[in-house]
């Protein structure tokens, strides 16, 4: 009941795009300006839903209230155009569950192509009723507002010139409520749940106003109905809001003006009201092309969100950009490929190689405290310090390919037709592969097909190929075979001059080398699955109860989920965990969560428990008095780890005010 309670508000709120149950309780106030519409819009909403439970939509379908949307619309508008009796509960109770039915059948087939139902249902619905009632126009009702409302709101006009007593109440239209305190609370209940959003309904008005007054001379009849849904829907709710999206929202808004003058006069001659149908035509007809290309696979400009996707425009901002970052995200955690401390001699897009399709990729060879990669006059391979030391593997995977039978080059000179050299390359089976080239003859200790874990010894430094000293060369590609296409990389951890970096791209003359933590007070976040923690969060202002939940995604990776389908992915690096929040999480003022605050765009604990321990992302202290506690210090939180009972304590230096506390369910309950 409590869940068919939340999806009847939902029904509210969606359909001024708000997907939040503090605005679509506001949105449900607006619509009770006079009780007997607000009541028939809830039976009708009521009756639609239970349709749609009935016939076992899809559950993010039913569960995101879009059954509800086209009953309430169908409740509110039967008061509207036909006499008060017992019939009309007739009406509204074949009507709303006709909704439901077309709500269902539209929803199968557009899933497919991820376009909304809208309130398509509604339209054609009550359309039909029309011809069963007799009449297309507004009945004189006797329907009674709410007293006090009715005297503010003629107080108002009163006040205000007539074209913006119109501007607010075009926002009641929504709900076909033809007063300013709807309009109002309509406008307020948007603007809580997204500033674009708001923009975009004030943006919508101005431009319907603007055109209604050149298509008609007045403003006599203006409801702006039309032209504020259309500016919500393409203002960054179906689209990520852009500068592009803005020129797109804005030309839908004018069309859509265009397309309700047309309709007007055309329906007249069935006796149709025009209700929604031109938001619904000018918005399927743009975003239908709109979709299809995107899941064909073509960048757009004016990028559509798949539909179980949308949150609010600012989530979608968000999502895209965190989309737009993986589709190039590097997926393997790459280590530096040796032992000790090394020089890069070559970056990317280096000065000599490195160019092109190759240019991702790094050289890197010993210097000396003096900055000489050799000894005395470097007349032998030997003399050069890395000549002969081991080479790693960066990263664990099947050996996808070798080179051994290269001769090494005398220093000072190179083999060009032999390019790479002596070689090995690791397929770490996610499309990524590392290349490790320039290898000495006959030192490459791996076969193809065999297994390698990350920091195993695959060969020796030589100085095979076109090496004219002796280096390692390293590079990340897209592809399995020899000198294929590079791809952005960066290392995961280690030191970069002398400091512990996570995620670092070293440039020219850049000391790198292994971490090397070592500690006997081990944490870590893996191996969790089925925890749950409960924590008791204390806000600015109130506090409130947050549960993470251990468990793992489809592909059976480790992943922290809460409500509301908020996720974090669990990555392991070599001697950090890393949290890194998926494309749906976010947080905002209606959704607080100190959680996702501390977390932010993500955030990595050391493995390894080290008293004064520090990295370019925090440090380590050890909790006075205690073997088990330890206070890991980021940017902006403290984060205390029990190595058994994992985080136990969340707080902000900054603010004291905010924390999470661990605690047992069971003392929560108490």
């Amino acid at each position: 009941m409590i869940e068919f309670f939340r999806i009847c508000l939902k029904s509210y709120g969606i359909i001024a795009f708000s997907l939040h149950l503090i605005p679509s309780f506001i949105l449900f106030t607006a619509t009770f300006y006079n009780p007997v519409m607000g009541l028939m819009g809830l039976a009708g909403n009521i009756i639609s839903n239970l349709t749609g439970k009935w016939l076992h939509p899809n559950k993010h379908v039913y569960k995101a209230g879009i059954f509800g949307i086209n009953g309430i619309l169908f409740g509110i508008a039967l008061t509207k155009y036909a006499e008060l009796n017992y019939s009309i509960i007739v009406f509204l109770l074949i009507g709303a569950i006709l909704t439901g039915l077309i709500t269902f059948m539209l929803s199968v087939h557009f899933e497919k192509i991820d376009l909304p139902v809208l309130s398509i249902p509604f339209t054609f619905v009550f359309w039909m009723f029309i011809f069963i009632i007799g009449t297309g126009t507004e009945v004189d009702i006797s329907l009674t507002p709410i007293a006090f409302m009715k005297s503010i709101d003629l107080w108002i006009f009163n006040i205000l010139p007539y074209w913006m007593f119109e501007y607010i109440k075009m926002f009641g239209s929504i709900f076909f409520q033809d007063n300013l305190i709807s309009g109002f609370l309509v406008l307020t209940a948007i603007f809580l749940f997204s500033r674009i959003s708001a923009f975009f309904g004030l943006w919508g008005g101005i431009i319907g106003m603007i055109t209604y007054y050149f298509l008609n001379g007045s403003l006599v009849g203006f409801h702006g109905l039309n032209y504020v849904l259309i500016a919500l829907a393409f203002g960054g709710f179906f689209l990520v809001y852009n500068r592009n999206v803005f020129l797109l929202a804005t030309i839908a808004i004018i069309i859509t003006g265009f397309v309700e003058q047309a309709s007007t006069v055309l329906l007249d001659i069935a006796g149709l009201p025009v209700l929604v149908f031109p938001f619904n035509l000018v918005a399927i007809l743009m975003l239908a092309p709109a979709k299809k290309l995107f899941q064909d696979g073509y960048h757009l400009k004016n990028v559509p969100v798949p539909l179980y996707l949308i949150k609010s425009p600012e989530a979608n901002v968000r999502w895209f950009n965190r989309f737009r970052d993986y589709l190039n995200q590097q997926k393997t955690q790459i280590s530096p490929p040796f032992l000790g401390e090394w020089t890069v001699l070559q970056g990317n897009n280096g000065e000599w190689t490195h160019k092109e399709k190759g240019k991702y990729a790094w050289d890197f060879v010993i210097r000396d405290t003096s900055g000489n990669q050799a000894k005395g006059f470097a007349n032998s391979l030997e003399d050069y310090y890395a000549f002969g030391l081991p080479v790693l593997a960066s990263a664990p995977g099947l050996v996808s390919a070798i080179e051994n039978t290269i001769i090494d080059n005398p220093p000072g000179t190179a083999s060009t037709e032999q390019n790479w050299g002596n070689y090995v390359i690791i397929d770490h089976q996610n499309g990524e592969f590392s290349e490790i080239s320039h290898l000495k003859l006959g030192s490459v200790t791996v076969l193809p097909g065999q297994y390698v874990k990350r920091g195993q010894i695959i060969g020796y430094c030589g100085n095979s190929g076109r090496s004219p000293v002796p280096h390692i060369h390293y590079q990340l590609q897209k592809e399995r075979s020899l000198g294929s296409e590079t791809k952005a990389a960066a290392f995961s951890d280690g030191k970069l001059n002398d400091v512990i970096s996570i995620h670092f791209n070293p440039v020219k003359s850049d000391r790198i080398s292994q971490a090397d933590m070592v500690s006997e007070q081990i944490f870590t976040l893996l191996g969790r699955e089925s925890e749950s923690w409960v924590y008791k969060t204390k806000g600015k202002l109130f506090s409130y109860k947050e549960i993470l939940n251990f468990t793992t995604d489809e592909y059976g990776n480790p992943v922290i989920s809460m409500k509301n389908s908020w996720l974090w992915h669990i990555i392991e690096l070599p001697d950090f965990i890393e949290i890194k929040p998926d494309f749906k999480t976010y947080s905002s003022v209606l959704s607080p969560s100190i959680w996702m605050e501390s977390i932010g765009e993500g955030i990595v604990f050391p493995k390894y428990l080290i008293d004064n321990f520090s990295w370019d992302g925090g440090y380590v202290k050890k909790v006075i008095g205690t073997n088990m506690e330890w206070d890991i210090h980021t940017n902006k939180c403290i984060f205390t780890v029990h190595l058994e009972k994992g985080i136990i304590n969340v707080r902000f230096e900054e603010f004291s005010q905010k924390e999470m506390d661990l605690v047992t369910i069971e003392k929560l309950k108490k």
